[in-house]
């Protein structure tokens, strides 16, 4: 993860909110505001400047905690508002 924030960094980007996503495995969102939306197959966050929108198979929260949000299962697309 360090080469990944110095890049990003480089960039500019925002790194106090960010979305990893592991195909198949699992998808980590940080500064996870709101969850609006929980099933298996949709899940919806607030986020600290987006809406983030994961649809996929036998989703379910892992581990929410101060802002952190992990979902495992099968993510098959993410939309970003």
């Amino acid at each position: 993860m360090k080469l990944l924030e110095q890049i990003l960094g480089e960039l500019g980007a925002d790194l106090t909110s960010s979305l990893v996503l592991v195909p198949g495995k699992c998808c980590y969102i940080k500064s996870v505001k709101t969850v609006c939306d929980l099933t298996p197959a949709l899940i919806t966050v607030a986020a600290a400047k987006f809406k983030v929108t994961l649809e996929g198979e036998n989703m379910e929260v892992g581990e929410y905690f101060q802002g952190d949000l992990l979902v495992n299962g099968n993510v098959r697309g993410v939309k970003i508002d």
